[in-house]
């Protein structure tokens, strides 16, 4: 971080055209931060030079592509919301996408935290909270990954997240993980489900949020019975009730 208060931090967004990661771009550009946004899309690229954000066109699985950038941004933040699984995704597709992604959470992951093995920077990275072993009577950070799960899509879904989160913990970075439930509102495609839900523009102020505070493991989720956000709220001020507005 800079020393500088003065001065706003540099903000790398990896996966900044997603569903969190935009949202995410749009509040950071509005607290005046200076926003590099990575997607592999030329045409998204556009997307982001219009809300004042600085394109950066690569792939995650690019390692010495991801190692130059970060030299040469040398961001003060880097917010890791990489997945693979785009809006208006068919049921047929939702295998194969939940296949990339748990790559990109294993290798994407571990591509970027090489190159940022010489860096005093910041890593927040995005996880979930529905991979937990299930049947309990509540889920906090400190939950079990349902690893030996007799569902392939859950065990995978399990697999991608410990892979992550352990190449962070061990990374020697300061780091938030953040636990999102699961994502509804504009630009998801998705309604609210019964429990472990966070609207999108919630999810993408709880990473923000995550820039100056955050430290650790939070569960990122609306208040319900099972499902707890406690640490979230005493340690980010997180408010599962935030929506974005333009000023």
């Amino acid at each position: 971080m800079k020393s500088n208060n003065s001065e706003k931090s540099v903000i790398f967004v990896a996966g900044a055209t997603g569903a969190i990661g935009y949202k995410l771009c749009l509040i950071l550009k509005q607290n005046k931060y200076t926003v590099y946004g990575m997607t592999r899309s030329i045409e998204k690229a556009k997307f982001l030079e219009a809300i004042g954000v600085i394109p950066v066109i690569a792939n995650i699985f690019e390692a010495e592509r991801i190692k130059a950038l970060m030299n040469e941004i040398d961001p003060d933040v880097v917010i890791h919301q990489l997945t693979d699984l785009p809006y208006g995704l068919s049921p047929e597709g939702m295998k194969q996408a939940r296949i990339n992604t748990a790559r990109i959470r294993k290798e994407g992951t571990y591509n970027l935290i090489q190159a940022l093995k010489t860096k005093s920077c910041k890593l927040i990275v995005q996880s979930i909270a529905f991979a937990y072993i299930p049947n309990e009577s509540c889920y906090d950070e400190q939950s079990e990954l349902d690893l030996n799960s007799v569902n392939p899509i859950l065990k995978l879904n399990a697999e991608g997240i410990y892979a992550l989160e352990q190449q962070v913990l061990l990374s020697g970075l300061d780091h938030a993980i953040l636990r999102y439930g699961k994502l509804y509102g504009k630009a998801t495609g998705s309604l609210p489900a019964e429990l472990c839900k966070v609207n999108v523009d919630a999810a993408a102020h709880a990473a923000y949020l995550a820039i100056e505070n955050g430290e650790g493991v939070y569960q990122i989720v609306e208040d319900d019975l099972i499902y707890k956000n406690i640490k979230a709220k005493n340690d980010l001020s997180f408010d599962p009730n935030y929506r974005f507005y333009i000023c």
